[in-house]
């Protein structure tokens, strides 16, 4: 189950609440919070779960939020009160704006950047928040041995996020191995975290820390090598295959931090053939759940593993009382469903769900559920009709629209959606992205081509010139058009990345390697990074098949390399 994103509204965005920053200038933090204690940030708190357990959790320091929807930083003040927390500040807006201003350079002790959009398609890379911008920017604000705490489940998105943070010199991967980490028993998980990860999701979690000196960082790098060495040689020299695999059981229950952790323990043991076990590391999962997801899904264990349906029950009952959203509610009614095949308490779930829910995403997902459970056309329009009153922005109305097409097959309905999308687009990439549902779904190309000259009225930048031709090329093959807008992306293309992409484009999409190869000079001219040099050497060898040149850009990237020479 998806999540609308926001974006940063236009308007200006202030709150009368002590907890709320509105400020120009960079705050006397001491004021501020009554102390000098270290200052945390996390960037993109969301529903303020992970922000309010770490506040809670750690009293003697002060932490910052930021973002940019202004429901949940409502709803976020609204809890900070009730929960009288006096160390956390929130602030509206874009980080890479106010990060600036907030906070002097070596002044921030800790960031935490947790599921960050990663916005999949290229047209909507201007979009990503993680980019080299902004990471130099917190690699200077972060205090010596300040640490950056990044979680993501895209692996592209993760891929990405290394070279942006192994290219920027002051930062130093903590993990020298593999770079991304399994897991993270230290922090706490927010409610979004535990869904991936109870759904079987893979997520990438990577840690930095800000360097001091080269010499400080040798010793401490050859002190984990020697550590984990000498660990490891104890290990082998101490415990048998058998011994060894309760041993690694023994020490993931030792340091399962929450329920979910616990939760999956308790499933590998059952996937070894240990149920007792298994049975008492649920017991414990229990009693450490902290919400309805967690027993939600210690449920659906008990049930799938132990065939437990009395406990199995008792943990839901125990859920349904826990549910906090609409998400919550939809999704218990669907595990009870699967479990326990009792539709008539599923159908009495949803109907809560229904009643009060956070945004239009819960409500297209409820739309989904019913239909899978039910089969009710009648209950899943009004659902639809419940969520067309509460749009307001153009992704809303977007998904909203794509939603009804392909569940309800109400073509004109979703017409009218689709026209209230058009109206409320922001810039190029809004509309790009209904031009494609236009095509696709409608096959609708006289309003796709009327939507595409709009959307070139709109396009600021060579990203958003070069991701209208790639869909002219490939939705109304409209080469000639296509090419008068790669001409624009060229005009405006200013960094490297930007003229790979339109160089790639111009091979994919038009197969002219002569223009290409031209444009693929100009991003080596422009590359700065390790990762440009990367990521052209790689075009340069697929979409050219000039090994020769492309060897060479892999040498500059070399020459650049982003890891310390330890």
């Amino acid at each position: 189950m998806s999540l609308l994103t926001a974006r940063p509204s236009s308007a200006a965005f202030i709150v009368e609440d002590p907890y709320f920053l509105d400020v120009e200038e960079h705050p006397d933090w001491q004021n501020q919070f009554g102390n000098s204690h270290l200052i945390k940030l996390e960037i993109g708190f969301g529903m303020g779960d992970f922000l309010i357990e770490m506040a809670t959790r750690e009293p003697q320091s002060n932490f910052v939020g930021i973002d940019f929807s202004q429901d949940g930083i409502r709803k976020l003040l609204a809890r900070i009160q009730d929960l009288h927390l006096n160390n956390i500040r929130v602030v509206y807006g874009d980080v890479r704006e106010k990060i600036q201003v907030l906070f002097h350079d070596d002044e921030l002790d800790t960031v935490y950047i947790n599921f960050p959009d990663p916005w999949p398609r290229k047209r909507h890379f201007k979009r990503r928040l993680v980019k080299p911008v902004l990471v130099k920017l917190m690699a200077r604000k972060l205090s010596p041995k300040g640490f950056v705490h990044l979680a993501t489940d895209s692996e592209p998105y993760a891929r990405e996020i290394l070279e942006y943070f192994n290219a920027e010199p002051l930062l130093q991967n903590k993990n020298q191995q593999s770079s991304i980490m399994e897991s993270r028993y230290y922090l706490p998980k927010t409610k979004y975290e535990k869904s991936f990860i109870y759904a079987g999701d893979k997520i990438h979690y990577m840690e930095y820390f800000r360097l001091t000196t080269d010499r400080q960082i040798k010793n401490e790098v050859s002190l984990v090598k020697e550590v984990t060495s000498e660990l490891k040689e104890v290990e082998e020299q101490t415990v048998s295959n058998d011994e060894r695999l309760i041993k690694n059981f023994q020490d993931a229950e030792t340091k399962a931090q929450d329920a979910c952790d616990l939760k999956q323990v308790g499933d590998n043991l059952v996937y070894a053939g240990d149920r007792q076990w298994a049975e008492k590391v649920y017991k414990k999962a229990e009693e450490k759940a902290e919400d309805s997801l967690d027993l939600n899904w210690l449920a659906y264990s008990v049930s799938e593993a132990l065939g437990d349906k009395n406990w199995t029950k008792k943990l839901y009952i125990k859920a349904e009382d826990r549910a906090e959203s609409s998400l919550d509610l939809n999704w218990l009614a669907f595990s009870i469903t699967e479990t326990l095949g009792d539709k008539e308490w599923a159908k009495k779930l949803y109907k809560k769900a229904q009643s009060d829910p956070d945004n239009i995403r819960e409500l297209c997902d409820l739309a989904d559920s019913i239909s899978e459970t039910f089969e009710d056309k009648e209950w899943q329009t009004q659902v639809y009709k419940k969520a067309e009153g509460m749009a307001k922005e153009h992704s809303e109305f977007y998904e909203l629209a794509d939603s009804i097409y392909s569940k309800l097959g109400d073509e004109e309905w979703a017409r009218e959606l689709y026209k209230k999308a058009e109206d409320t687009a922001e810039d190029s990439s809004d509309l790009h992205s209904l031009v494609e549902s236009l095509c696709v779904k409608l096959g609708d190309q006289e309003w796709a081509r009327k939507v595409y000259l709009k959307a070139e009225g709109m396009a600021q930048d060579s990203n958003d010139f070069c991701g209208l031709a790639d869909s002219l090329c490939e939705k109304l093959k409209d080469l000639e058009l296509a090419k008068k807008l790669y001409e624009r992306a060229e005009e405006k293309a200013v960094e490297s990345f930007e003229f790979r992409w339109l160089a790639d484009s111009l091979c994919e999409k038009l197969d002219d390697k002569e223009w290409a190869q031209r444009i693929y000079g100009k991003a080596e001219d422009k590359a700065q990074a390790y990762y440009d040099l990367i990521w052209l050497a790689k075009s340069l060898s697929e979409n050219m098949a000039d090994e020769k040149w492309a060897n060479e850009v892999n040498q500059k990237a070399k020459n650049l390399s982003p890891y310390p020479q330890l």
